[in-house]
């Protein structure tokens, strides 16, 4: 397989992989990609040779500088003593310690190679815990720690790693060289990083200056910035591109935010999210890659004569056990440590065990094992390679089954918001306010929908009457999502509740009676009786299982197909079905409606179920409604662009009010100040999606 056909496998792979987590959020999505990786090796008999050298650099670079530049500094100064405790103490007793007692569990492998394996499981990758933060409630501050410690424990433990795989392939190990190559390696890593990152900045910053505010260049520079760090530093300086790609995102993002003023604001939202995107697909493939080369590590191992299947999985599953009980000690004694100095302070041992389910291991730790050589400075075989990364494969498999079973049952509280992604803008919410905040963000945004609701049902007129029930009906279906996520953990935004599908019953019966006498006043031919009522069934079908039918995507193209066909073969007239389609659609919609309003005149009353009666019944009284405009609309060029232009306008003035009842909310203590941000965001990121493309002479 070329190039270009491995790179489409692995970023489709990493697509597929996000469909299935969608439906199967409870587990993580980085073992779906370990699955599909396999599939890949098993099936299609793909396999990848990964070369060091630019793995490091097209994977671990850009990883390791995303996570700097996000970062919110604040959390990382004030957990500065944790963070740093984690990132550089915890490491290395991770790798000594934890390197000499895997050393002593399997016989014949040199110490060298079991400090190495050690040092790569030291690493956290707080991307990897992300589906699992999406459903427990995981303490802020830990979370915090384990993106904070990420940043630097990754350079602290690949630079381990890269000292003893060399001691490996040269053969020898001198301590006071290591000594003195691990403090070249670091400090010129943080030099190297500090001036290209300030550099890099300053190149950008000069060329807004001088009028070349381009959207394009300003993303493109900030995505060469990892790629260009690393490189300098390890080819011309033979320092840490680690430490020098995470140096540099730090430095690059206090210098991008004190020079906000040259940059485009448009510029900086694409740039964001082109790393989100990057940085989710890089993460992905580097799984997906686990998984094709898995095979190749199993079968080698399984086949070895000199280590039985069952001791490879054992090893596996002891060094797991190893780095867990290491990292639970040690979060242990540090809050023993601050309870000897802050006397108040309790000490919890299931925070600990907390603290260690959620340092889950992940991309950076396959990253670097795979960049393993395959041959020593003497040309012979690397002693154990593919059962460094098998233990390593079986390490982050356990880390990530292990925390995704256990975290939820330890917290015993769920929550939508995942903190394993520092948010932009984010600050600690610090209200003072006696009234604590009574909506969460799902009601939050309910509440501005329905006042958006309200200002298009205002701006009704003679003219725009169609597109505000489109526009209406496009924001109760918002609604209606919005409610079964409070409601359901599945998600499952199909099913209906018992009042809507008793009224949708209702409106189908009447659609259907509405149909017959349609035909029997010869008013519509055979062939479209048959298409509506086939609807109709369609509609039935869904309503007996509790969902609403959707009719799109392929099904819908192949029904529209098998349609054309039929009416091509029909003596009918194509016009002619089309006026009578028209009619049918519309008399239907007038029936659904007149038996919906007959329904909502015998509620009589103010009860919970009534008023949830009357408000579903005129949903479906506004869906009827669309669908009756849809049919007077005329298609021409000038129609189409007069209801761009009324659509426009109305998007606009529904949005600020939205945005209006953010602010009311956020000032009566009703909401957050992360939640108003939250919203202000979401009514941004619409507004853009109404603006973008839209050019008025």
């Amino acid at each position: 397989m070329g190039i270009i056909e491995l790179i489409i496998v692995l970023v489709a792979s990493v697509a597929v992989s996000n469909i299935i987590s969608h439906y199967l959020p409870a587990i993580p999505i980085s073992l779906f990609q370990i699955l599909i990786g396999l599939t890949l090796a098993l099936v299609a008999n793909i396999y990848v040779e990964v070369d060091s050298h630019w793995f490091m650099l097209l994977f671990v670079a850009p990883l390791l500088f995303n996570d700097a530049w996000r970062f919110p500094k604040r959390e990382l100064w004030e957990l500065r003593g944790p963070i740093l405790g984690n990132a550089i103490l915890l490491v290395l007793i991770t790798t000594l310690v934890g390197g000499y007692l895997i050393y002593l569990i399997i016989p014949g492998l040199p110490l060298s190679v079991a400090l190495a394996l050690a040092a790569v499981l030291s690493p956290t990758d707080p991307v990897a815990v992300q589906a699992i933060a999406k459903r427990v409630k995981l303490p802020a501050n830990v979370m915090h720690v384990v993106s904070g410690e990420s940043l630097i424990n990754d350079a602290t433990g690949l630079v381990s790693f890269n000292t003893a795989i060399k001691a490996t392939v040269v053969g020898s190990f001198f301590l006071l060289e290591a000594e003195l190559s691990f403090v070249w390696v670091t400090l010129a890593g943080l030099i190297v990083g500090a001036a290209m990152g300030a550099i890099l900045i300053w190149i950008r910053d000069s060329f807004g200056r001088v009028g070349l505010n381009d959207i394009v260049f300003h993303t493109v520079v900030t995505l060469l910035m990892p790629f260009a760090i690393y490189w300098v530093a390890e080819s011309i300086f033979h320092a840490s591109g680690v430490i020098a790609v995470v140096t540099g995102g730090i430095v690059g993002k206090i210098l991008n935010d004190r020079h906000a003023e040259v940059q485009l604001p448009e510029g900086t939202v694409m740039a964001v999210h082109t790393w989100e995107v990057t940085v989710y697909v890089l993460n992905g493939v580097i799984f997906v890659l686990l998984g094709i080369i898995l095979p190749s590590a199993i079968h080698n191992i399984f086949k070895s004569s000199r280590i039985s299947n069952l001791d490879a999985i054992y090893y596996g599953v002891a060094a797991w056990l190893i780095i867990f009980i290491l990292r639970v000690l040690w979060a242990y004694g540090i809050q023993w440590g601050h309870r000897f100095r802050h006397r108040s302070q309790q000490v919890s041992f299931r925070t600990a065990i907390i603290s260690g389910l959620t340092g889950v291991r992940g991309a950076v730790t396959m990253a670097a094992v795979l960049t393993i050589p395959t041959l020593t400075a003497t040309g012979e075989a690397f002693p154990d390679r593919d059962l460094v990364i098998f233990i390593a494969a079986v390490v982050v498999i356990l880390s990530l089954l292990a925390a995704s079973a256990m975290l939820p049952l330890i917290t015993k509280q769920r929550t939508k918001r995942d903190f394993t992604q520092p948010e932009m803008n984010v600050e600690v919410d610090n209200d003072d306010s006696s009234h604590p905040a009574d909506l969460n963000e799902l009601q939050a945004r309910i509440t501005i929908l329905r006042v958006g609701i309200q200002v298009l049902r205002d701006s009704q007129r003679e003219n725009n009457r169609g597109l505000v029930y489109e526009l209406v009906t496009d924001r109760q279906k918002i609604i209606r999502q919005l409610r079964h996520q409070l409601n359901d953990d599945n998600n499952n935004y199909d099913l209906i509740s018992d009042q809507e599908q008793q009224l949708r019953e209702v409106a189908v019966e009447a659609q259907r009676d509405c149909l017959q006498q349609l035909l029997v006043h010869e008013k519509i031919s055979p062939l479209t009786y048959s298409v509506r009522v086939r609807q109709l069934d369609r509609i039935e079908a869904s309503l007996a299982q509790g969902q609403v039918a959707k009719f799109r995507g392929m099904s819908k193209l192949w029904r529209r197909i098998k349609l054309s066909v039929r009416v091509w073969l029909s003596d009918e007239a194509s016009d002619k079905f089309y006026n009578q389609n028209q009619l049918a659609i519309r008399e239907m919609a007038k029936a659904a409606i007149k038996a919906l309003s007959e329904v909502v005149s015998r509620q009589e009353g103010d009860t919970v179920t009534q008023r949830m009666m009357r408000q579903s019944a005129y949903n479906l009284i506004v869906i009827y409604r669309h669908q009756i405009e849809q049919t007077k609309h005329s298609d021409t060029a000038e129609q189409r662009s007069l209801d761009e232009r009324l659509r426009l306008e109305l998007e606009l003035r529904a949005l600020n009010a939205e945005r209006d009842m953010t602010q009311q909310l956020y000032e009566q203590g009703r909401i957050t100040r992360q939640t108003s941000i939250n919203l202000r965001q979401f009514i941004n990121y619409a507004e853009t999606n109404v603006l973008v493309g839209k050019n008025e002479e």
